[in-house]
Protein backbone atom coordinates (compact mmCIF):
# COMPACT_ATOMS: atom_id res chain seq x y z
CA UNK A 1 0.00 0.00 0.00
CA UNK A 2 1.36 3.00 -0.92
CA UNK A 3 1.47 6.56 0.51
CA UNK A 4 -1.25 8.16 -1.98
CA UNK A 5 -3.64 5.54 -0.85
CA UNK A 6 -3.24 5.94 2.95
CA UNK A 7 -3.54 10.22 2.45
CA UNK A 8 -6.93 9.44 0.54
CA UNK A 9 -8.70 7.40 2.80
CA UNK A 10 -7.60 9.79 5.45
CA UNK A 11 -9.01 12.88 3.63
CA UNK A 12 -11.95 11.13 2.42
CA UNK A 13 -12.73 10.07 6.28
CA UNK A 14 -12.59 13.93 7.49
CA UNK A 15 -14.34 15.21 4.40
CA UNK A 16 -16.65 12.91 4.45
CA UNK A 17 -17.94 13.55 8.48
CA UNK A 18 -16.41 16.78 8.74
CA UNK A 19 -14.01 16.09 11.61
CA UNK A 20 -10.73 15.02 12.23
CA UNK A 21 -11.57 13.88 15.77
CA UNK A 22 -10.63 10.50 15.82
CA UNK A 23 -13.24 9.30 18.85
CA UNK A 24 -15.94 10.57 16.04
CA UNK A 25 -14.51 9.31 13.38
CA UNK A 26 -14.00 5.88 15.44
CA UNK A 27 -18.17 6.51 16.57
CA UNK A 28 -19.06 6.89 12.91
CA UNK A 29 -17.44 4.16 11.64
CA UNK A 30 -19.47 1.79 14.65
CA UNK A 31 -15.69 1.02 16.25
CA UNK A 32 -16.38 0.11 20.23
CA UNK A 33 -14.22 2.65 21.99
CA UNK A 34 -13.06 1.24 25.41
CA UNK A 35 -10.79 1.86 28.06
CA UNK A 36 -8.88 -0.63 30.49
CA UNK A 37 -5.85 -1.19 32.08
CA UNK A 38 -3.66 -2.55 29.90
CA UNK A 39 -0.68 -2.61 31.66
CA UNK A 40 2.42 -2.42 29.04
CA UNK A 41 -0.36 -2.08 25.73
CA UNK A 42 -0.65 1.39 24.73
CA UNK A 43 -3.94 0.56 22.47
CA UNK A 44 -5.11 -2.11 20.29
CA UNK A 45 -7.83 -2.81 17.40
CA UNK A 46 -9.22 -6.25 17.28
CA UNK A 47 -12.68 -7.04 14.75
CA UNK A 48 -14.68 -10.03 16.10
CA UNK A 49 -17.52 -11.55 14.63
CA UNK A 50 -17.98 -7.83 12.37
CA UNK A 51 -17.78 -6.55 15.77
CA UNK A 52 -14.62 -3.80 15.27
CA UNK A 53 -13.02 -2.46 18.87
CA UNK A 54 -10.30 0.05 20.00
CA UNK A 55 -9.30 -0.48 23.45
CA UNK A 56 -7.07 2.42 24.86
CA UNK A 57 -5.12 2.03 28.18
CA UNK A 58 -6.88 4.72 30.53
CA UNK A 59 -3.44 4.94 32.13
CA UNK A 60 -2.39 7.64 29.29
CA UNK A 61 -2.45 11.14 28.62
CA UNK A 62 -5.31 12.53 26.30
CA UNK A 63 -2.88 13.52 23.24
CA UNK A 64 -1.82 9.82 23.61
CA UNK A 65 -5.46 8.64 23.59
CA UNK A 66 -6.08 10.50 20.23
CA UNK A 67 -2.81 9.87 18.15
CA UNK A 68 -3.62 5.85 19.59
CA UNK A 69 -7.24 6.29 18.59
CA UNK A 70 -5.90 7.86 14.65
CA UNK A 71 -3.49 4.93 14.82
CA UNK A 72 -5.50 1.95 15.31
CA UNK A 73 -8.42 3.72 12.81
CA UNK A 74 -5.59 3.29 10.47
CA UNK A 75 -5.01 -0.85 11.13
CA UNK A 76 -9.47 -0.63 10.82
CA UNK A 77 -8.96 0.73 7.63
CA UNK A 78 -6.22 -1.30 5.90
CA UNK A 79 -5.61 -4.44 8.48
CA UNK A 80 -8.89 -5.49 9.00
CA UNK A 81 -8.29 -9.05 7.88
CA UNK A 82 -4.96 -9.52 9.88
CA UNK A 83 -6.89 -10.47 12.93
CA UNK A 84 -5.70 -8.56 16.29
CA UNK A 85 -2.77 -6.09 16.14
CA UNK A 86 -1.97 -4.69 19.34
CA UNK A 87 0.13 -1.43 19.84
CA UNK A 88 2.56 -2.37 22.59
CA UNK A 89 5.70 -0.17 24.56
CA UNK A 90 9.21 -0.48 24.40
CA UNK A 91 9.18 -3.45 27.04
CA UNK A 92 7.23 -5.79 24.74
CA UNK A 93 7.93 -7.87 21.43
CA UNK A 94 5.97 -6.33 18.32
CA UNK A 95 3.34 -9.29 17.06
CA UNK A 96 3.60 -7.66 13.45
CA UNK A 97 6.04 -6.56 10.97
CA UNK A 98 7.07 -2.76 10.73
CA UNK A 99 5.15 -2.03 7.70
CA UNK A 100 1.92 -2.60 9.36
CA UNK A 101 2.80 0.02 11.88
CA UNK A 102 4.20 2.31 9.91
CA UNK A 103 1.25 2.09 7.61
CA UNK A 104 -1.17 2.91 10.63
CA UNK A 105 1.42 5.82 11.72
CA UNK A 106 1.15 7.09 8.45
CA UNK A 107 -2.43 7.02 8.61
CA UNK A 108 -2.38 8.68 12.02
CA UNK A 109 -0.08 11.65 10.40
CA UNK A 110 -1.98 12.41 7.53
CA UNK A 111 -5.78 12.40 9.36
CA UNK A 112 -4.12 14.51 12.25
CA UNK A 113 -2.26 17.23 10.91
CA UNK A 114 -3.92 18.72 7.73
CA UNK A 115 -1.19 19.31 4.89
CA UNK A 116 -2.21 22.85 4.93
CA UNK A 117 -2.05 24.31 8.71
CA UNK A 118 1.39 21.98 8.79
CA UNK A 119 2.67 23.84 5.68
CA UNK A 120 2.04 27.20 7.27
CA UNK A 121 3.77 26.10 10.44
CA UNK A 122 6.76 25.05 8.49
CA UNK A 123 6.42 28.46 6.64
CA UNK A 124 7.12 29.97 9.86
CA UNK A 125 10.15 28.51 10.63
CA UNK A 126 8.36 26.04 13.32
CA UNK A 127 10.54 23.55 14.85
CA UNK A 128 8.94 19.83 14.48
CA UNK A 129 8.28 20.11 18.18
CA UNK A 130 6.27 23.59 18.05
CA UNK A 131 4.76 22.29 15.06
CA UNK A 132 3.61 19.05 17.40
CA UNK A 133 2.69 21.16 20.13
CA UNK A 134 0.63 23.23 18.15
CA UNK A 135 -1.32 20.33 16.49
CA UNK A 136 -1.79 18.51 19.31
CA UNK A 137 0.31 15.77 18.48
CA UNK A 138 3.87 14.15 19.16
CA UNK A 139 7.00 15.54 17.64
CA UNK A 140 7.68 12.22 16.05
CA UNK A 141 4.47 12.11 14.51
CA UNK A 142 5.07 15.46 12.99
CA UNK A 143 8.83 14.63 11.34
CA UNK A 144 6.68 11.67 10.22
CA UNK A 145 3.95 14.07 8.65
CA UNK A 146 7.05 15.89 7.35
CA UNK A 147 8.25 12.80 5.84
CA UNK A 148 4.77 12.01 4.38
CA UNK A 149 5.31 15.79 2.70
CA UNK A 150 8.54 15.09 1.28
CA UNK A 151 6.61 12.08 -0.83
CA UNK A 152 4.22 14.68 -2.09
CA UNK A 153 7.29 16.46 -3.90
CA UNK A 154 8.12 18.73 -0.89
CA UNK A 155 11.71 19.28 0.84
CA UNK A 156 11.64 19.12 4.18
CA UNK A 157 14.82 18.75 6.49
CA UNK A 158 13.70 15.68 8.20
CA UNK A 159 16.15 15.10 10.59
CA UNK A 160 15.59 11.16 11.87
CA UNK A 161 13.25 8.80 10.87
CA UNK A 162 11.01 7.59 13.94
CA UNK A 163 10.90 3.78 14.07
CA UNK A 164 7.97 2.07 13.60
CA UNK A 165 7.06 1.73 17.51
CA UNK A 166 7.76 5.58 17.80
CA UNK A 167 4.39 5.47 19.89
CA UNK A 168 5.71 2.97 22.41
CA UNK A 169 8.03 5.97 24.01
CA UNK A 170 4.95 8.01 25.18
Amino acid sequence: MNCSTISKCANNLIKTYETNNPFKIAEYLGIDLKYEKLHHLKGFYTYVLRNKYIVINNNIDEISAGIICAHEIGHDRFHRGLGINMYQDETCVSLKPSTIEIQANYFAAEFLMPDDKFLELVAQDFTYSQIACTLGVHTDLAIIKAQLLNKKGHNLNVPYVPGANFLGKI
